[in-house]
């Protein structure tokens, strides 16, 4: 999966950046791998296909997973450290990925290109306010992948769910599920919800 250039620069990048070796985790490996086993289960993604990672951190594992598979993924986060880490040192021989910095919650001059993705993915919901408060969604009909968990002590878990049917009212209403998921690790449960938006 990982490609040799991209080892190198994680371990270049990683002897004074342990916020990325956390990303690299065997808990944060799991659950987006399980992500996109489902995501590829639905055959929802081509050559063709825009994906947005909102809250993306620095794609350590998403991007790997997907950048051969998909026409361009666009990594938006608003902590420009991350980004331009991503950018500059990680990813940097990848050609097909668009680095915004931006808050989740105001997207301002990128409201279309995250619009016209054919799938979002929000792995960090614990990390901001309810998906169904993203105004932005009531125009995208595209799919949707979103992460959130049950580990209400981590100090920056500011929207924790305690299951499914939490989660799933953090959603907008005009969506269509095609997965729900638990995922298990050893701080907690990790939820996962991927549809369409209709």
């Amino acid at each position: 999966m990982i490609d040799l250039e991209l080892f190198k620069n994680i371990i270049t990048e990683a002897r004074h950046n342990v916020d990325l070796l956390d990303s690299y985790s065997v808990n944060q490996f799991k659950s987006k791998e399980k992500l996109i086993d489902h995501l590829f289960e639905l055959n929802i993604l081509d050559l063709n296909s825009q994906v947005t990672i909102l809250g993306s951190w620095y794609g350590s594992i998403l991007v790997p997973f997907l950048y051969k598979k998909v026409k361009e993924i666009v990594l938006l986060d608003q902590d420009d450290n991350v980004i331009r880490i991503a950018k500059n040192r990680l990813f940097k021989h990848y050609k097909n990925i668009d680095y915004l910095t931006a808050d989740v919650f105001n997207l301002g001059n990128f409201t279309e290109k995250v619009i016209q993705s054919n799938l979002l993915i929000n792995t960090s919901c614990e990390h901001m306010q309810p998906m169904n408060m993203l105004s932005e969604l009531k125009n995208y009909k595209g799919y949707f992948a979103f992460q959130s968990n049950n580990m209400f002590d981590i100090e920056t878990h500011i929207n924790c769910v305690n299951n499914l049917n939490e989660f799933k009212n953090q959603l907008p209403k005009n969506i269509d599920i095609l997965i729900e998921d638990e995922i298990k690790d050893n701080r907690g449960t990790r939820f996962t919800i991927i549809g369409k938006m209709i």
